[in-house]
């Protein structure tokens, strides 16, 4: 499964000035838009996809990568300086660092979150580079029976660990299956789902769909948010600034040390919630954190002390890499970040599937360079720049808005020159704003919107090989089998422990009401 001439080929492209260099770019805007709240790392992929249609892939991975890299570590430079996570994957930080930063010692908290961070997304990375070719190997004995059975169990998946609300998870994840057959038929090429506009002929395209789900939308939101407020939010411009003088106190290499057993639960949780579908950072960090506090009570996390922000920190960095492990593998985006990167690799021809490690070997290994590179360049970038960035997060909303709605109807624009991109990535925008609303997440969309052809692709296949046998084409192997009864068994035990819950919060509410009384 090794090509060694593929790796020495990949080596020759990465280790370049012109890759090198937008890696770098890459990373120092996904840091400072981290910092930024309000905005994430799938907004500043979605804003930056467009520009790589004109890259080679080398140099597109590099600058998607580092955004994805930097933005999840950026988003604690925010919660530990004013209590503001940056990206939701911080939140989790805000609990022991800005407690730190309220006691002088924001240096230190801002230092362990990017040591952690690195340390996570550096050994994460060295099991995606590991696991990913294993399962490869594993996925090219599915025939389309079992890669649809298993596109199935993605979609119930993410519906399953969509958040509190199983429904709005598998609506969000039907509505991108709808979105995904808009256009013409992939086998008769017939034309469905159009509304009669002939411009939907070919259907909707993923750049405008993602720039309007993750950009547009939050722009939005944060408009409402203005019109709320009609002021700008104060942060803590003197303790951020005392707590990056010259004499404020640092990290030494032993107080990194003794957060050892925070970071290596962060890692494992992490490289292992990053491997599911639809899990992502966030969880990553809040479950690293919890539990890090668990096995550790006596340490009292969650009071202001490094271990805290280690474990969080090393949590959400630590899925960067994995979440890309069921997209080489499966051609199943772990996340929306990893959905976007796949978007990209499909821009320059190389459609993620289990095939990608024998038809575009270069490509895979230049994206595995690139992983392991990207995490010094995160460090040295970090580093070097934390007050700047830490300021950063005070910029005012009125500013910021105006710029960013300009990017998304430029990049929305220049992806092939159509004004009807821009008219798909307003509505979709509107879409994204609605949903944000209503609490239904939009990770399941756009992981949909992207398996969605390749689920109905098996499935033709499937009944073309068996000549229109639906019994035939869905369940002619035992491992078909096992992957049905698995999804099934999965939206039993999700609807169950949905169940639990609400019945929790509603015995919760009584309690809280009796002794209230």
């Amino acid at each position: 499964m090794i090509n060694v001439d593929a790796i020495l080929d990949a080596f020759s492209l990465v280790l370049t000035f012109r890759v090198m260099y937008w890696l770098a770019i890459g990373i120092t805007i996904g840091v400072g838009e981290g910092a930024i709240p309000g905005l994430s790392a799938s907004t500043g992929i979605a804003l930056l996809l467009p520009l790589t249609f004109a890259m080679d892939t080398a140099s597109s991975l590099g600058l998607l990568i580092g955004v994805y890299k930097g933005a999840v570590y950026g988003g604690s430079i925010s919660a530990i300086s004013f209590a503001t996570p940056g990206t939701p994957e911080a939140a989790a930080t805000v609990y022991d660092g800005y407690k730190m930063m309220q006691r002088g010692k924001g240096k230190k908290a801002i230092l362990m979150a990017l040591y952690a961070s690195v340390t996570g997304d550096t050994l994460s990375d060295v099991i995606t580079i590991v696991v990913a070719p294993l399962l490869a190997i594993v996925a090219l004995k599915f025939g389309p029976s079992e890669r649809f059975w298993l596109m199935v169990l993605a979609v119930t998946l993410l519906g399953a660990l969509s958040g509190r609300h199983l429904a709005k998870g598998m609506l969000s994840a039907a509505l991108g299956l709808f979105i995904g057959t808009i256009g013409s038929d992939p086998i008769g090429a017939v034309s469905r789902n159009t509304f009669g506009l002939w411009w939907l002929e070919e259907g909707i395209h993923l750049i405008p769909v993602v720039i309007g789900i993750f950009a547009m939308s939050r722009m939005l939101e944060e408009c409402v948010d203005l019109l709320k407020e009609n002021k700008t939010v104060q942060s803590a411009k003197s303790a951020i600034m005392s707590a990056f003088t010259t004499g404020s106190e640092g990290l030494s290499f032993r107080e990194y040390l003794s957060c050892w057993k925070e970071m290596a639960i962060g890692l494992g949780v992490g490289s292992f919630v990053g491997m599911l579908p639809g899990l992502g950072s966030t969880v990553g960090a809040f479950l690293s954190f919890s539990v890090a506090k668990q096995a550790s009570p006596h340490k009292k996390i969650g009071t202001g002390v490094l271990e805290g922000v280690a474990a969080a920190e090393s949590g959400n960095n630590a899925t960067v890499g994995p979440t890309l492990i069921p997209l080489l593998a499966f051609g199943i985006p772990g996340s929306s970040g990893a959905a976007l990167i796949g978007g990209a690799l499909m821009l320059h021809g190389a459609t993620p599937s289990p095939m990608m490690f024998e038809l575009y070997p270069t490509v895979v290994y230049s994206l595995f360079i690139i992983l392991f590179i990207g995490n010094f360049f995160n460090l040295a970038i970090g580093r070097f720049f934390a007050l700047f960035y830490a300021r950063l997060g005070q910029l005012p909303r009125n500013l910021l808005i105006p710029l960013i709605v300009m990017m998304a109807v430029i990049g929305s624009y220049s992806f092939q020159g159509n004004p009807y991109d821009v008219v798909v990535m307003l509505v979709f925008g509107f879409i994204g704003f609605g949903m944000r609303l209503f609490g239904i997440p939009d990770a399941p969309l756009v992981i949909t919107f992207l398996i969605g052809p390749m689920l109905e692709a098996s499935l033709r296949k499937a009944l073309l090989i068996n000549r229109g046998d639906w019994f035939e084409a869905l369940f002619k192997s035992p491992l078909a089998v096992v992957l049905f009864v698995a999804a099934i068994v999965l939206t039993y035990i999700s609807i169950r422990l949905q169940v639990h819950e609400r019945i929790l919060s509603v015995s919760e509410e009584e309690d809280a009401e009796q002794s209230g009384l």
